[in-house]
This record gives C-alpha cells, structure tokens and sequence, in this order.
C-alpha cells in the first residue's frame, strides 16, 4: 500500500511568517506616525518662534518707550528681552547711520524669537531671527503762523506782537498770525502789528473750518488717547526747569495761569493768562482764548482756540495792550516736539532667517 504525504507542520511556519510580516508592518507604521508628529511639531514650532521674533520686532517699533528707552534720537544700541507666554523675543536696535544736520538716523532692528512651548523628546527650542531697516522721525509740526488762533485776534494798538520768520534760522517764514477770516484779524491802531510771510493768514472762512486745517488731534488730546503727557495738572506740580534740556509735555485740565517761565509742550484745555515779562520757550496749545498781559514772549509756535474743533463757539481773542513777541522758533519746537519722534519701519526692507553669530 503506498505511502501518503502529510502537510502537518506546514501551518506554524506560514503563521509565524505572516505575524512577522505584520509586525514589520506596524513597527513600520509607527516609526512613520513618529516621524509625520515630529515634523508636524518641528515645523508648529518653527511657526511659534516666527511669530514670537515678529511680534518682538513689532512692539518695539510702535512701544520703544514702553521698554525704558526714552532717548531722542535712540542710542548707538539698545536691547531688551520681551517675554510671551509661549517664549520670548531678544530685540537689539542697532545704529547704522546718522545724519546729524539733517536729523535723520538710520537704524536695522533684529528681533530673535525663541519659543519655550514642550516639543517631542529629542527636539531643540525653536528659534527665529527677523529683521528689519528703520529711520527715526524726530516729532513735527505743521506750523501754519508764530500765533494761530482757530478763534481770531484782536490787538489793541500797533506795538509789535512777534515774528512768523523763524527764530533759528533754520525754516521758511510762516505768518505773523493765522485766522479764519471772519472775524479775522483785528487792530486798533495803524499798521500792522504781527510780521511774517505774510503778517496775516486767513486759513479759511469761518473758525469751524479753520479748525479743521489745524491738523492736531485735539479730542484725542484732551481725552487722553493721543498722547501720555509727562505732567497732568492736576494733581500734578508745576516743575521747576532748572534742566536746561528738559523739555515737557505738560497737561493743563481747565483754565491755567502761567506761573513762570518754562520750555516744552503745553497744553491748556481751557483758557491760559499770561502777565508780565514771562516767557515760553516751545509749543503752547490752547482749547480757549489766550489772555496776554504785559510784555511776555513765546519762542515756538502758538495755537489757541482749539477747542472749536470739539464743536465750541468761542469769541474773538482780545491780545490786549503792551509789545508781545509771539515768534516763530523751529528749534524751539523740534525739541518741544523731540519725544513725539518714533521708529519707523522702511518699505520691503523686512528680512528673514537674519543670521545670528
């Protein structure tokens, strides 16, 4: 009888065979989803420090002196850390040109974000560097006369009343005065007191729209959203000036009289008086009239009557008797103005992956 074959035992091995092919299959599997989560968590990263350098470069541009740096222009450098929740920015402003005549400063700003987020086992901090080309723009203003009153004037007698040719030598004559035209600028007494180019500036009709050729942002001003001023009055003092560089923004809540000489920016919301032989060097803006008794002098530029833009009806601002020297100083207001200067990004001049050493 002949023998038959037995295919017994074949089974395990074709078993063992197909459970080492599945188990290749899902180690496979695995180190392929490890590989997808660590590239996926590499690149999430990688978008973090992005964002954390871009977003470093942009506060310092718009809060620099929200970080301590207050100087005008900025230092030759200046670096601070700004720390976020998920990591922080080293920002270094560097400068790399200057202009001392023209008063233009050129600077390139290098913002380094580093994201501190958990990654997977074995991965390093993200970090990015962006940079960017700045110039600083000192603070400006456009001065329309040495004494522009959104109200009118009125002068009584002919004694001088100052100069819109500037002061410094440094920028064209403005007017004399600048006033709507009605009621425009009037005068007692024959000739006309102010000088300038011209000595009279109609700006327009009526005070309504004069107000609106004043571009100063008085509601934002006066509400406090257009400026932190250095003194607020009150509850603030007036300060002393023994600094011959300090150049303030002060802040007058209501009508002011003006204690003492003093330079920088004022700013009255209501009306301001000033008798004697006082003198201010800078800005005066005033949301009344200005009441000028005695001989006094501002060496700057003088706006009154702004609180026109705000919707006010005012009467026509009586200058009143002595000589006044209300003059035209760009000096005078460039440092006034001096604070107000920022940092202003260039156009396509945004770099990124700026290498670090």
């Amino acid at each position: 009888m002949p023998r038959t074959r037995t295919e017994r035992g074949v089974a395990l091995p074709m078993v063992l065979l197909v459970m080492v092919v599945l188990i290749i299959l899902v180690a496979a599997g695995f180190a392929g989803l490890g590989s997808e989560r660590r590239v996926h968590a590499n690149d999430e990263a990688a978008l973090d420090a992005f964002t954390l350098a871009e977003t470093g470069l942009e506060l310092f541009l718009a809060k620099r002196d929200s970080f301590g740096f207050v100087a005008s222009p900025p230092a030759v450098s200046e670096s601070t850390r700004i720390v976020f929740g998920s990591g922080y920015a080293d920002v270094v402003l560097k400068q790399m040109r200057t202009d001392g005549a023209a008063q233009r400063y050129g600077y390139v700003l290098r913002s380094h974000g580093v994201s501190t987020v958990k990654a997977l086992t074995g991965t390093p901090q993200a970090e990015r560097t962006v940079a960017e080309y700045a110039v600083w723009q000192s603070g400006s203003m456009n001065v329309l006369a040495g004494w522009t009153s959104v109200s009118g004037l009125h002068k009584n007698g002919a004694s001088s009343m100052g100069s819109g040719a500037d002061q410094c030598g440094q920028a064209p004559a403005v007017a004399g005065v600048a006033v709507p035209a009605n009621p425009g600028y009037t005068q007692n007494g024959s000739g006309l007191a102010p000088q300038g180019s011209p000595p009279v500036k109609n700006v327009a009709p009526t005070p309504g729209e004069t107000g609106d050729s004043v571009k100063i942002d008085w509601a934002g001003i006066t509400n406090g959203s257009a400026l932190t001023p250095d003194i607020t009055i009150p509850p603030g003092s007036w300060p002393s000036f023994s600094n011959p560089s300090y150049w303030p923004t002060i802040l007058v809540n209501g009508n002011w009289t003006l204690p003492s000489d003093g330079q920088g920016t004022l700013i009255v919301t209501g009306g301001l008086t000033i008798s004697g032989n006082t003198t201010w060097n800078g800005v005066l803006l005033v949301g009344g009239n200005l009441t000028a008794n005695g001989n006094n002098t501002v060496n700057g530029a003088t706006v009154t009557g702004l609180n026109v833009k705000l919707g006010q009806t005012l009467s026509q601002g009586d200058v009143g008797n002595g000589t006044k020297s209300f003059n035209y100083n760009s000096c005078n207001v460039a440092s006034a103005m001096g604070k107000w200067g920022q940092l202003v990004g260039y156009s396509n001049a945004w770099v990124d992956n700026w290498p670090t050493y």
